[in-house]
Protein backbone atom coordinates (compact mmCIF):
# COMPACT_ATOMS: atom_id res chain seq x y z
CA UNK A 1 0.00 0.00 0.00
CA UNK A 2 0.81 4.01 -0.80
CA UNK A 3 3.21 5.57 1.83
CA UNK A 4 0.18 7.71 2.71
CA UNK A 5 -2.17 4.88 3.88
CA UNK A 6 -4.84 5.49 1.69
CA UNK A 7 -6.24 1.70 1.43
CA UNK A 8 -9.55 2.34 1.12
CA UNK A 9 -10.84 4.56 -2.29
CA UNK A 10 -12.93 6.87 0.40
CA UNK A 11 -9.21 8.22 2.13
CA UNK A 12 -8.09 8.41 -1.65
CA UNK A 13 -10.27 10.82 -2.23
CA UNK A 14 -9.99 12.74 0.93
CA UNK A 15 -6.42 13.13 0.58
CA UNK A 16 -6.89 14.66 -3.00
CA UNK A 17 -9.00 17.36 -1.79
CA UNK A 18 -6.90 18.15 1.42
CA UNK A 19 -3.98 18.41 -0.75
CA UNK A 20 -5.07 20.04 -4.01
CA UNK A 21 -8.30 21.36 -3.60
CA UNK A 22 -8.31 23.90 -6.33
CA UNK A 23 -6.50 21.79 -9.10
CA UNK A 24 -8.79 20.65 -11.59
CA UNK A 25 -10.50 17.33 -11.02
CA UNK A 26 -12.84 16.98 -14.07
CA UNK A 27 -13.13 18.54 -17.07
CA UNK A 28 -17.12 18.15 -18.50
CA UNK A 29 -18.01 19.15 -21.93
CA UNK A 30 -20.98 21.68 -22.21
CA UNK A 31 -23.22 22.07 -24.72
CA UNK A 32 -21.42 24.89 -26.56
CA UNK A 33 -18.72 22.31 -27.04
CA UNK A 34 -16.56 23.83 -24.65
CA UNK A 35 -15.23 22.32 -21.38
CA UNK A 36 -16.28 23.42 -17.85
CA UNK A 37 -13.88 22.48 -14.86
CA UNK A 38 -14.65 21.26 -11.76
CA UNK A 39 -11.69 21.41 -8.87
CA UNK A 40 -11.32 18.81 -6.72
CA UNK A 41 -12.41 20.46 -3.65
CA UNK A 42 -15.93 20.96 -5.69
CA UNK A 43 -16.26 17.59 -6.02
CA UNK A 44 -15.52 16.45 -2.98
CA UNK A 45 -18.29 18.81 -1.83
CA UNK A 46 -20.73 17.09 -4.15
CA UNK A 47 -19.75 13.43 -2.98
CA UNK A 48 -20.53 14.61 0.28
CA UNK A 49 -23.94 16.20 -0.70
CA UNK A 50 -25.06 13.08 -2.42
CA UNK A 51 -24.02 10.87 0.18
CA UNK A 52 -26.35 12.48 2.57
CA UNK A 53 -28.88 12.25 -0.07
CA UNK A 54 -28.42 8.51 -0.59
CA UNK A 55 -28.09 7.90 3.16
CA UNK A 56 -31.73 9.53 3.65
CA UNK A 57 -32.93 8.00 0.46
CA UNK A 58 -32.19 4.25 2.65
CA UNK A 59 -28.98 3.48 0.76
CA UNK A 60 -27.32 1.60 3.80
CA UNK A 61 -23.87 -0.30 4.07
CA UNK A 62 -23.18 -3.52 2.12
CA UNK A 63 -26.32 -2.06 -0.68
CA UNK A 64 -25.13 -3.35 -4.12
CA UNK A 65 -25.79 -0.97 -6.71
CA UNK A 66 -26.23 -1.14 -9.96
CA UNK A 67 -24.78 1.74 -12.01
CA UNK A 68 -26.43 1.46 -15.45
CA UNK A 69 -24.74 5.11 -17.22
CA UNK A 70 -22.16 6.29 -20.01
CA UNK A 71 -19.45 8.06 -18.64
CA UNK A 72 -20.27 10.82 -16.80
CA UNK A 73 -20.30 13.72 -14.04
CA UNK A 74 -23.05 11.39 -12.43
CA UNK A 75 -21.33 8.89 -13.09
CA UNK A 76 -18.11 9.44 -11.09
CA UNK A 77 -19.62 11.24 -8.17
CA UNK A 78 -22.95 8.06 -7.39
CA UNK A 79 -19.61 6.09 -7.76
CA UNK A 80 -17.73 8.06 -5.09
CA UNK A 81 -20.96 8.51 -2.79
CA UNK A 82 -22.10 5.41 -2.61
CA UNK A 83 -18.47 4.26 -1.41
CA UNK A 84 -18.64 6.15 1.13
CA UNK A 85 -21.36 4.95 2.81
CA UNK A 86 -19.77 1.66 2.27
CA UNK A 87 -21.85 0.24 -0.66
CA UNK A 88 -20.94 -1.98 -3.47
CA UNK A 89 -20.89 -0.15 -7.48
CA UNK A 90 -21.58 -2.36 -9.64
CA UNK A 91 -20.86 -1.28 -13.12
CA UNK A 92 -22.99 -2.67 -15.88
CA UNK A 93 -23.06 -1.90 -19.42
CA UNK A 94 -26.38 -0.51 -20.80
CA UNK A 95 -25.58 -1.96 -24.80
CA UNK A 96 -25.68 -5.44 -22.81
CA UNK A 97 -28.69 -7.48 -23.73
CA UNK A 98 -31.46 -6.85 -21.12
CA UNK A 99 -31.40 -10.87 -19.95
CA UNK A 100 -27.52 -11.00 -19.27
CA UNK A 101 -28.24 -8.07 -16.91
CA UNK A 102 -31.14 -9.81 -15.41
CA UNK A 103 -29.00 -12.76 -14.88
CA UNK A 104 -26.08 -10.45 -13.36
CA UNK A 105 -28.39 -8.46 -11.17
CA UNK A 106 -29.60 -11.69 -9.60
CA UNK A 107 -25.75 -13.20 -8.84
CA UNK A 108 -24.83 -9.96 -7.44
CA UNK A 109 -28.15 -9.49 -5.59
CA UNK A 110 -28.29 -6.25 -6.65
CA UNK A 111 -30.98 -4.04 -4.38
CA UNK A 112 -30.26 -0.16 -5.60
CA UNK A 113 -30.22 0.91 -9.36
CA UNK A 114 -28.92 3.88 -11.37
CA UNK A 115 -30.12 4.12 -15.02
CA UNK A 116 -30.12 6.37 -17.75
CA UNK A 117 -33.09 4.22 -19.60
CA UNK A 118 -35.44 1.83 -19.01
CA UNK A 119 -34.01 -0.94 -21.20
CA UNK A 120 -31.63 -2.51 -19.18
CA UNK A 121 -34.54 -3.35 -16.79
CA UNK A 122 -36.70 -4.74 -18.94
CA UNK A 123 -36.17 -8.89 -17.84
CA UNK A 124 -35.54 -8.35 -14.53
CA UNK A 125 -37.89 -10.68 -12.29
CA UNK A 126 -40.95 -9.82 -10.16
CA UNK A 127 -38.50 -10.82 -6.84
CA UNK A 128 -35.44 -8.80 -7.99
CA UNK A 129 -37.97 -5.74 -8.67
CA UNK A 130 -39.51 -6.61 -5.09
CA UNK A 131 -36.21 -6.44 -3.24
CA UNK A 132 -35.16 -3.10 -5.18
CA UNK A 133 -34.99 -0.34 -2.46
CA UNK A 134 -33.67 2.27 -4.37
CA UNK A 135 -33.69 3.70 -7.95
CA UNK A 136 -32.20 6.67 -9.65
CA UNK A 137 -32.69 8.29 -12.69
CA UNK A 138 -29.80 9.55 -14.00
CA UNK A 139 -32.05 10.96 -16.87
CA UNK A 140 -35.95 11.34 -17.66
CA UNK A 141 -37.21 8.16 -17.90
CA UNK A 142 -40.05 7.26 -19.61
CA UNK A 143 -41.90 4.57 -16.86
CA UNK A 144 -42.31 1.73 -19.27
CA UNK A 145 -41.14 -1.50 -17.46
CA UNK A 146 -40.81 0.24 -14.03
CA UNK A 147 -43.52 -1.91 -12.75
CA UNK A 148 -42.51 -3.12 -9.15
CA UNK A 149 -39.91 -1.22 -8.79
CA UNK A 150 -40.06 1.80 -6.11
CA UNK A 151 -40.31 5.50 -7.29
CA UNK A 152 -37.93 6.66 -9.46
CA UNK A 153 -35.39 9.75 -7.15
CA UNK A 154 -34.36 12.54 -9.57
CA UNK A 155 -30.56 13.24 -9.57
CA UNK A 156 -31.02 16.82 -9.86
CA UNK A 157 -33.21 16.27 -6.09
CA UNK A 158 -30.53 13.99 -4.50
CA UNK A 159 -27.78 16.05 -5.56
CA UNK A 160 -29.24 19.33 -4.51
CA UNK A 161 -27.60 21.60 -1.72
CA UNK A 162 -28.87 20.33 1.79
CA UNK A 163 -31.71 22.29 3.50
CA UNK A 164 -29.81 21.76 6.50
CA UNK A 165 -27.04 23.99 5.50
CA UNK A 166 -24.53 20.57 6.37
CA UNK A 167 -20.83 21.77 5.59
CA UNK A 168 -20.38 19.79 2.27
CA UNK A 169 -16.60 20.43 2.02
CA UNK A 170 -15.89 19.78 5.48
CA UNK A 171 -17.57 16.26 4.96
CA UNK A 172 -15.78 16.02 1.73
CA UNK A 173 -12.71 15.14 4.29
CA UNK A 174 -14.02 12.63 6.68
CA UNK A 175 -12.80 9.14 6.23
CA UNK A 176 -13.48 7.41 9.64
CA UNK A 177 -16.24 6.83 11.49
CA UNK A 178 -19.19 4.71 11.98
CA UNK A 179 -20.44 3.34 8.28
CA UNK A 180 -17.29 4.36 6.92
CA UNK A 181 -15.60 1.19 4.38
CA UNK A 182 -12.82 -0.62 5.64
CA UNK A 183 -10.01 -2.23 3.74
CA UNK A 184 -11.22 -5.16 3.53
CA UNK A 185 -14.54 -4.30 2.65
CA UNK A 186 -16.45 -4.60 -0.84
CA UNK A 187 -16.21 -2.01 -2.84
CA UNK A 188 -17.47 -3.85 -6.35
CA UNK A 189 -18.34 -6.23 -7.89
CA UNK A 190 -17.77 -6.92 -11.91
CA UNK A 191 -18.56 -9.72 -14.31
CA UNK A 192 -16.30 -12.03 -16.53
CA UNK A 193 -16.49 -11.39 -20.29
CA UNK A 194 -18.91 -14.47 -20.46
CA UNK A 195 -16.94 -15.25 -23.98
CA UNK A 196 -17.95 -18.96 -23.36
CA UNK A 197 -20.76 -19.00 -21.50
CA UNK A 198 -22.57 -16.69 -19.16
CA UNK A 199 -20.82 -14.43 -16.91
CA UNK A 200 -19.26 -15.13 -13.35
CA UNK A 201 -19.40 -12.18 -10.62
CA UNK A 202 -16.36 -10.97 -8.92
CA UNK A 203 -16.09 -9.17 -5.61
CA UNK A 204 -13.17 -7.11 -4.99
CA UNK A 205 -12.72 -5.30 -2.14
CA UNK A 206 -11.39 -1.77 -0.99
CA UNK A 207 -7.81 -2.70 -0.51
CA UNK A 208 -7.56 -4.99 -3.73
CA UNK A 209 -8.95 -1.74 -5.52
CA UNK A 210 -6.37 0.75 -3.71
CA UNK A 211 -3.11 -1.70 -4.79
CA UNK A 212 -3.91 -1.82 -8.19
CA UNK A 213 -4.40 1.94 -7.91
CA UNK A 214 -1.06 2.20 -6.67
CA UNK A 215 0.67 0.42 -9.44
CA UNK A 216 -0.77 1.95 -12.07
CA UNK A 217 0.08 5.43 -10.68
CA UNK A 218 3.50 3.98 -10.30
CA UNK A 219 3.78 2.63 -13.94
CA UNK A 220 2.54 6.27 -15.36
CA UNK A 221 4.18 8.20 -12.63
CA UNK A 222 5.01 11.04 -14.91
CA UNK A 223 1.38 12.01 -15.13
CA UNK A 224 0.28 14.77 -12.18
CA UNK A 225 -0.99 17.27 -11.45
CA UNK A 226 -0.18 19.28 -14.38
CA UNK A 227 -1.57 15.79 -16.80
CA UNK A 228 -4.73 15.31 -18.44
CA UNK A 229 -6.41 11.97 -19.38
CA UNK A 230 -9.71 11.37 -21.50
CA UNK A 231 -11.97 8.99 -20.40
CA UNK A 232 -14.20 7.73 -22.82
CA UNK A 233 -14.54 4.09 -22.58
CA UNK A 234 -17.39 2.85 -21.09
CA UNK A 235 -17.11 3.02 -16.84
CA UNK A 236 -18.31 -0.52 -16.37
CA UNK A 237 -14.80 -1.31 -17.49
CA UNK A 238 -12.95 -1.67 -14.25
CA UNK A 239 -9.67 -1.14 -15.94
CA UNK A 240 -11.04 2.75 -16.98
CA UNK A 241 -12.06 3.27 -13.39
CA UNK A 242 -9.07 2.17 -11.87
CA UNK A 243 -7.19 4.27 -14.42
CA UNK A 244 -9.93 7.35 -13.22
CA UNK A 245 -8.90 6.32 -9.93
CA UNK A 246 -5.09 6.72 -10.14
CA UNK A 247 -5.44 10.28 -11.91
CA UNK A 248 -7.06 10.76 -8.93
CA UNK A 249 -4.15 9.81 -6.54
CA UNK A 250 -1.98 11.28 -8.71
CA UNK A 251 -3.67 14.34 -9.09
CA UNK A 252 -4.24 14.53 -13.11
CA UNK A 253 -7.39 15.82 -14.62
CA UNK A 254 -9.84 13.68 -16.04
CA UNK A 255 -11.91 15.19 -19.55
CA UNK A 256 -15.19 12.49 -18.95
CA UNK A 257 -16.73 11.89 -22.90
CA UNK A 258 -20.36 10.42 -22.91
CA UNK A 259 -20.23 9.10 -26.80
CA UNK A 260 -17.39 7.14 -27.32
CA UNK A 261 -18.14 7.57 -30.79
CA UNK A 262 -16.87 11.18 -30.62
CA UNK A 263 -13.72 10.58 -29.09
CA UNK A 264 -11.29 11.39 -32.72
CA UNK A 265 -13.91 15.12 -32.20
CA UNK A 266 -12.49 16.11 -28.95
CA UNK A 267 -9.13 14.66 -28.55
CA UNK A 268 -7.02 17.26 -30.12
CA UNK A 269 -9.05 19.69 -27.96
CA UNK A 270 -8.25 17.55 -24.94
CA UNK A 271 -4.58 17.16 -25.14
CA UNK A 272 -3.83 14.10 -23.13
CA UNK A 273 -0.62 13.00 -22.21
CA UNK A 274 -1.95 9.18 -21.84
CA UNK A 275 -4.78 7.42 -24.43
CA UNK A 276 -6.05 4.74 -22.91
CA UNK A 277 -8.27 2.29 -25.53
CA UNK A 278 -8.66 -1.09 -27.58
CA UNK A 279 -7.35 -2.44 -30.59
CA UNK A 280 -10.17 -1.86 -32.15
CA UNK A 281 -9.83 1.83 -31.53
CA UNK A 282 -6.41 1.68 -32.87
CA UNK A 283 -7.40 -0.33 -36.02
CA UNK A 284 -10.05 2.62 -36.95
CA UNK A 285 -7.26 5.07 -36.36
CA UNK A 286 -4.45 3.43 -39.15
CA UNK A 287 -7.48 2.86 -41.45
CA UNK A 288 -8.42 6.51 -41.39
CA UNK A 289 -5.19 8.07 -41.66
CA UNK A 290 -5.06 5.53 -44.79
CA UNK A 291 -8.09 6.36 -46.48
CA UNK A 292 -7.34 9.84 -45.96
CA UNK A 293 -3.73 9.85 -47.26
CA UNK A 294 -5.54 7.53 -50.58
CA UNK A 295 -7.71 10.59 -51.17
CA UNK A 296 -4.87 13.17 -51.49
CA UNK A 297 -3.77 14.58 -54.82
CA UNK A 298 -1.09 12.29 -55.83
CA UNK A 299 1.82 14.12 -55.24
CA UNK A 300 0.43 14.69 -51.59
CA UNK A 301 0.23 11.33 -51.60
CA UNK A 302 3.68 10.82 -52.51
CA UNK A 303 5.31 12.76 -49.94
CA UNK A 304 3.04 11.32 -47.36
CA UNK A 305 4.24 7.82 -48.04
CA UNK A 306 7.63 8.64 -48.39
CA UNK A 307 7.53 10.55 -44.57
CA UNK A 308 5.79 7.20 -43.48
CA UNK A 309 8.52 4.90 -44.65
CA UNK A 310 11.36 7.26 -43.54
CA UNK A 311 9.08 6.84 -39.86
CA UNK A 312 9.49 3.26 -40.39
CA UNK A 313 13.44 3.12 -41.19
CA UNK A 314 13.83 5.68 -38.17
CA UNK A 315 11.80 2.98 -36.06
CA UNK A 316 13.50 0.00 -36.92
CA UNK A 317 16.81 1.51 -35.62
CA UNK A 318 20.49 1.73 -36.28
CA UNK A 319 20.43 -2.08 -37.38
CA UNK A 320 18.21 -0.96 -39.80
CA UNK A 321 19.64 -1.11 -43.12
CA UNK A 322 18.38 1.87 -44.33
CA UNK A 323 18.74 3.97 -41.81
CA UNK A 324 17.27 7.56 -42.89
CA UNK A 325 19.48 10.72 -42.62
CA UNK A 326 18.92 13.70 -39.81
CA UNK A 327 17.76 15.91 -42.51
CA UNK A 328 14.85 13.46 -44.39
CA UNK A 329 13.50 12.38 -40.59
CA UNK A 330 12.91 16.20 -39.60
CA UNK A 331 11.69 16.91 -43.20
CA UNK A 332 9.40 13.57 -42.87
CA UNK A 333 8.74 15.01 -39.20
CA UNK A 334 7.88 18.82 -40.20
CA UNK A 335 6.41 18.34 -43.29
CA UNK A 336 3.56 15.00 -42.59
CA UNK A 337 4.20 13.41 -39.19
CA UNK A 338 3.95 15.78 -36.51
CA UNK A 339 1.02 16.72 -38.36
CA UNK A 340 -0.53 13.41 -38.54
CA UNK A 341 0.02 13.07 -34.63
CA UNK A 342 -2.06 16.19 -34.19
CA UNK A 343 -5.11 14.63 -34.51
CA UNK A 344 -4.53 13.10 -31.02
CA UNK A 345 -3.40 16.18 -29.69
CA UNK A 346 0.48 17.14 -29.32
CA UNK A 347 0.66 16.47 -25.58
CA UNK A 348 0.39 12.42 -25.85
CA UNK A 349 3.35 10.99 -24.57
CA UNK A 350 2.43 7.21 -25.15
CA UNK A 351 -1.01 5.17 -25.70
CA UNK A 352 -2.40 2.15 -23.89
CA UNK A 353 -3.90 -0.89 -25.32
CA UNK A 354 -5.78 -4.04 -23.66
CA UNK A 355 -8.60 -6.28 -23.95
CA UNK A 356 -6.95 -8.35 -26.88
CA UNK A 357 -3.71 -8.65 -28.36
CA UNK A 358 -2.94 -6.15 -31.44
CA UNK A 359 -1.08 -7.23 -34.52
CA UNK A 360 2.73 -6.54 -34.75
CA UNK A 361 1.75 -4.70 -37.90
CA UNK A 362 -0.34 -2.52 -36.36
CA UNK A 363 2.00 -1.34 -33.33
CA UNK A 364 4.86 -0.68 -35.72
CA UNK A 365 3.18 1.30 -38.57
CA UNK A 366 1.76 2.99 -35.38
CA UNK A 367 5.47 3.76 -34.19
CA UNK A 368 6.78 4.68 -37.44
CA UNK A 369 4.15 7.67 -37.21
CA UNK A 370 5.76 8.81 -33.72
CA UNK A 371 2.74 7.13 -31.42
CA UNK A 372 3.98 4.37 -28.91
CA UNK A 373 1.69 2.15 -27.81
CA UNK A 374 2.01 0.04 -25.29
CA UNK A 375 0.25 -3.18 -24.45
CA UNK A 376 -1.21 -4.38 -21.19
CA UNK A 377 -2.74 -7.52 -20.05
CA UNK A 378 -4.84 -8.26 -17.27
CA UNK A 379 -7.71 -10.39 -16.92
CA UNK A 380 -11.06 -10.12 -14.96
CA UNK A 381 -9.81 -12.55 -11.88
CA UNK A 382 -6.82 -10.18 -10.86
CA UNK A 383 -7.51 -6.55 -10.02
CA UNK A 384 -4.07 -5.78 -10.67
CA UNK A 385 -2.82 -5.29 -14.57
CA UNK A 386 -1.09 -9.02 -14.80
CA UNK A 387 2.03 -7.33 -16.76
CA UNK A 388 1.96 -4.00 -18.45
CA UNK A 389 5.06 -1.78 -21.09
CA UNK A 390 6.16 1.13 -19.45
CA UNK A 391 7.14 4.29 -21.26
CA UNK A 392 11.06 3.62 -20.23
CA UNK A 393 10.68 -0.05 -20.18
CA UNK A 394 9.01 -1.63 -23.32
CA UNK A 395 8.93 -4.24 -25.72
CA UNK A 396 6.52 -4.15 -29.21
CA UNK A 397 5.07 -7.49 -29.39
CA UNK A 398 4.67 -8.10 -25.75
CA UNK A 399 2.95 -7.51 -23.00
CA UNK A 400 5.53 -5.99 -20.82
CA UNK A 401 7.13 -7.30 -17.83
CA UNK A 402 4.68 -8.95 -15.04
CA UNK A 403 3.29 -5.89 -12.47
CA UNK A 404 4.92 -6.00 -8.72
CA UNK A 405 2.65 -7.96 -6.95
CA UNK A 406 1.86 -10.79 -9.16
CA UNK A 407 3.78 -14.01 -8.73
CA UNK A 408 3.22 -15.35 -12.83
CA UNK A 409 4.77 -18.55 -13.97
CA UNK A 410 4.43 -20.49 -17.21
CA UNK A 411 4.24 -24.41 -17.10
CA UNK A 412 5.82 -26.28 -19.89
CA UNK A 413 3.04 -26.54 -21.54
CA UNK A 414 2.55 -22.62 -21.97
CA UNK A 415 -0.12 -22.22 -19.83
CA UNK A 416 0.27 -19.00 -17.39
CA UNK A 417 -0.58 -18.98 -13.85
CA UNK A 418 -0.60 -16.17 -10.92
CA UNK A 419 -0.90 -15.85 -7.35
CA UNK A 420 -0.66 -12.26 -5.59
CA UNK A 421 -2.90 -9.85 -3.37
CA UNK A 422 -4.86 -8.92 -6.53
CA UNK A 423 -6.28 -11.84 -6.98
CA UNK A 424 -9.86 -13.23 -6.52
CA UNK A 425 -11.36 -14.84 -3.61
CA UNK A 426 -13.46 -16.87 -5.83
CA UNK A 427 -16.89 -16.20 -8.19
CA UNK A 428 -20.43 -15.24 -6.62
CA UNK A 429 -22.60 -17.47 -5.68
CA UNK A 430 -19.97 -20.71 -6.73
CA UNK A 431 -20.31 -23.54 -4.09
CA UNK A 432 -17.77 -25.41 -6.02
CA UNK A 433 -13.80 -25.49 -4.45
CA UNK A 434 -11.96 -22.37 -5.02
CA UNK A 435 -10.02 -22.44 -8.21
CA UNK A 436 -6.44 -22.10 -7.30
CA UNK A 437 -4.15 -25.09 -7.31
CA UNK A 438 -2.19 -25.82 -4.18
CA UNK A 439 0.63 -23.44 -4.11
CA UNK A 440 -2.25 -20.76 -4.95
CA UNK A 441 -1.73 -20.26 -8.52
CA UNK A 442 -4.64 -19.56 -10.88
CA UNK A 443 -4.76 -20.89 -14.36
CA UNK A 444 -6.09 -17.89 -16.22
CA UNK A 445 -6.60 -19.82 -19.60
CA UNK A 446 -4.18 -17.88 -21.33
CA UNK A 447 -0.77 -19.19 -23.10
CA UNK A 448 2.63 -17.51 -23.48
CA UNK A 449 5.88 -17.17 -22.96
CA UNK A 450 8.16 -14.93 -20.72
CA UNK A 451 11.91 -14.35 -22.86
CA UNK A 452 15.37 -14.15 -21.74
CA UNK A 453 14.39 -10.26 -20.45
CA UNK A 454 11.14 -11.21 -18.22
CA UNK A 455 9.09 -9.83 -21.05
CA UNK A 456 5.70 -11.52 -21.23
CA UNK A 457 3.93 -12.52 -24.74
CA UNK A 458 0.76 -14.25 -25.15
CA UNK A 459 0.06 -16.52 -27.66
CA UNK A 460 -3.36 -17.41 -27.23
CA UNK A 461 -6.20 -18.91 -24.83
CA UNK A 462 -6.41 -22.84 -23.85
CA UNK A 463 -9.86 -22.78 -24.52
CA UNK A 464 -9.35 -21.42 -27.94
CA UNK A 465 -7.33 -23.97 -29.40
CA UNK A 466 -8.66 -25.40 -32.36
CA UNK A 467 -8.35 -29.28 -32.80
CA UNK A 468 -8.56 -30.36 -36.28
CA UNK A 469 -9.61 -34.02 -37.64
CA UNK A 470 -6.26 -34.40 -38.24
CA UNK A 471 -5.49 -33.85 -34.60
CA UNK A 472 -3.36 -30.95 -35.07
CA UNK A 473 -4.23 -28.27 -32.24
CA UNK A 474 -3.77 -24.94 -33.31
CA UNK A 475 -4.02 -21.38 -31.53
CA UNK A 476 -6.10 -18.87 -33.64
CA UNK A 477 -4.79 -15.80 -31.65
CA UNK A 478 -1.88 -15.59 -33.72
CA UNK A 479 -3.36 -15.81 -36.84
CA UNK A 480 -6.37 -14.24 -36.43
CA UNK A 481 -3.38 -11.28 -35.43
CA UNK A 482 -1.41 -11.60 -38.94
CA UNK A 483 -4.97 -11.78 -40.77
CA UNK A 484 -6.23 -8.89 -39.02
CA UNK A 485 -5.07 -4.88 -40.12
CA UNK A 486 -5.18 -5.84 -44.31
CA UNK A 487 -7.17 -3.23 -46.23
CA UNK A 488 -10.26 -4.13 -46.04
CA UNK A 489 -10.47 -6.82 -43.31
CA UNK A 490 -11.73 -5.37 -40.06
CA UNK A 491 -12.43 -8.11 -37.79
CA UNK A 492 -10.92 -12.32 -38.02
CA UNK A 493 -12.05 -15.23 -36.58
CA UNK A 494 -10.65 -18.40 -37.29
CA UNK A 495 -12.66 -21.78 -37.13
CA UNK A 496 -11.65 -25.24 -38.00
CA UNK A 497 -12.63 -28.34 -34.32
CA UNK A 498 -12.95 -31.33 -36.04
CA UNK A 499 -12.64 -30.40 -39.70
CA UNK A 500 -9.25 -31.20 -41.83
CA UNK A 501 -8.24 -27.72 -41.31
CA UNK A 502 -8.99 -23.52 -41.00
CA UNK A 503 -11.56 -21.39 -42.25
CA UNK A 504 -11.03 -17.31 -41.69
CA UNK A 505 -14.21 -15.49 -41.15
CA UNK A 506 -13.79 -12.18 -41.52
CA UNK A 507 -15.49 -8.85 -41.61
CA UNK A 508 -15.02 -5.97 -44.28
CA UNK A 509 -14.49 -2.07 -44.23
CA UNK A 510 -14.43 0.77 -46.25
CA UNK A 511 -15.41 0.43 -49.89
CA UNK A 512 -16.63 -2.53 -51.36
CA UNK A 513 -16.05 -1.55 -55.43
CA UNK A 514 -14.54 -3.59 -57.70
CA UNK A 515 -10.65 -2.33 -57.11
CA UNK A 516 -11.44 -2.79 -53.29
CA UNK A 517 -12.86 -6.27 -53.56
CA UNK A 518 -9.70 -6.71 -55.52
CA UNK A 519 -7.49 -5.39 -53.24
CA UNK A 520 -8.50 -6.81 -50.44
CA UNK A 521 -8.40 -10.80 -52.04
CA UNK A 522 -5.02 -10.22 -53.12
CA UNK A 523 -3.63 -8.65 -49.54
CA UNK A 524 -5.85 -11.86 -48.51
CA UNK A 525 -4.16 -14.23 -50.18
CA UNK A 526 -0.57 -13.08 -49.83
CA UNK A 527 -0.81 -13.43 -46.42
CA UNK A 528 -2.20 -16.80 -46.04
CA UNK A 529 0.67 -17.90 -48.11
CA UNK A 530 3.49 -16.49 -45.58
CA UNK A 531 1.72 -18.91 -42.58
CA UNK A 532 2.73 -21.57 -41.67
CA UNK A 533 1.40 -25.23 -43.43
CA UNK A 534 -0.94 -25.88 -40.24
CA UNK A 535 -1.99 -22.50 -39.80
CA UNK A 536 -2.57 -21.94 -43.26
CA UNK A 537 -6.88 -21.24 -43.61
CA UNK A 538 -8.22 -23.48 -46.63
CA UNK A 539 -10.83 -20.78 -47.17
CA UNK A 540 -11.83 -17.53 -46.21
CA UNK A 541 -15.73 -16.74 -45.60
CA UNK A 542 -16.53 -12.70 -46.29
CA UNK A 543 -19.06 -10.79 -43.90
CA UNK A 544 -20.08 -7.32 -45.14
CA UNK A 545 -20.97 -6.17 -41.50
CA UNK A 546 -18.91 -6.01 -38.49
CA UNK A 547 -19.51 -8.59 -35.55
CA UNK A 548 -21.76 -6.96 -33.02
CA UNK A 549 -22.38 -6.31 -29.53
CA UNK A 550 -26.33 -6.52 -30.39
CA UNK A 551 -25.97 -9.18 -32.16
CA UNK A 552 -24.92 -11.32 -29.48
CA UNK A 553 -20.90 -11.70 -31.23
CA UNK A 554 -19.44 -9.54 -28.81
CA UNK A 555 -19.04 -9.16 -25.33
CA UNK A 556 -19.23 -5.54 -23.90
CA UNK A 557 -15.98 -5.52 -23.84
CA UNK A 558 -15.40 -6.09 -27.47
CA UNK A 559 -14.40 -9.48 -27.14
CA UNK A 560 -14.98 -12.03 -29.47
CA UNK A 561 -17.90 -14.96 -28.37
CA UNK A 562 -16.49 -17.69 -30.72
CA UNK A 563 -19.46 -19.89 -30.14
CA UNK A 564 -22.22 -17.73 -31.08
CA UNK A 565 -20.04 -16.48 -34.38
CA UNK A 566 -19.83 -19.59 -35.21
CA UNK A 567 -23.66 -20.44 -34.86
CA UNK A 568 -24.68 -17.31 -36.48
CA UNK A 569 -22.51 -17.91 -39.79
CA UNK A 570 -22.25 -21.71 -39.60
CA UNK A 571 -24.19 -21.73 -43.14
CA UNK A 572 -21.11 -19.44 -45.03
CA UNK A 573 -18.73 -21.47 -42.75
CA UNK A 574 -20.15 -24.37 -44.77
CA UNK A 575 -19.96 -22.57 -47.57
CA UNK A 576 -16.03 -21.80 -47.15
CA UNK A 577 -15.61 -25.21 -46.78
CA UNK A 578 -17.31 -26.95 -49.33
CA UNK A 579 -15.34 -23.92 -52.01
CA UNK A 580 -12.21 -25.44 -50.38
CA UNK A 581 -13.21 -29.16 -51.32
CA UNK A 582 -14.40 -28.25 -54.68
CA UNK A 583 -11.63 -25.98 -55.94
CA UNK A 584 -8.67 -27.46 -58.56
CA UNK A 585 -5.17 -27.43 -57.19
CA UNK A 586 -3.28 -24.97 -57.82
CA UNK A 587 -6.74 -22.71 -58.03
CA UNK A 588 -5.78 -20.53 -55.50
CA UNK A 589 -6.91 -19.47 -51.56
CA UNK A 590 -11.09 -19.63 -52.32
CA UNK A 591 -12.66 -16.69 -50.82
CA UNK A 592 -16.56 -16.21 -50.64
Amino acid sequence: MNAAGDNTLVRLLARRVAQTPAAVAYRIENRAGGWDALSWGDFGARVARLRRSLQAAGLRRGDRLALIAPVSFEWETLHHAALALGAVVVGLDGHDLPERIAAMADVADITAWAVTQTRPLAQLSADRRGRARLLIALAALDGHGLDGLPPARRWDELLAPARDGGDDAADAAVDTGAGAPAPGDEATVIFTSGTTGAPKGIAYSHGQLCLAVDRIGEAYSFAGAQSRLLCWLPLSNLFQRIVNLAAMRQGAATSLLADPRRVMEVVAQVEPEIFIGVPRFYEKLYEGIRANIAAQPAWRRRIANWAWDVGRRAAAGPQGSRAPSALARRLAERLVLARVRAVMGTRLRCMVSGSAPMPRLLLDELRALGWLVLEAYGLSENVMPMAMNRLDDYRLGSVGRPMPGNEIVVDAEGAIKVRGAGLFRGYLGDAGPAPFDAEGYYATGDLGAIDADGYLRLTGRSGDLIKTSTGRRVAPAGIEARLGGLPGIDQVMVVGNGRKGLVALCTCSGADDAAARATREFALRARVATLGEHERPLAVALLRRPFSIDAGELTPNLKLRRAAIEQRHAALIQSAYERADSSPAGAGLPIV
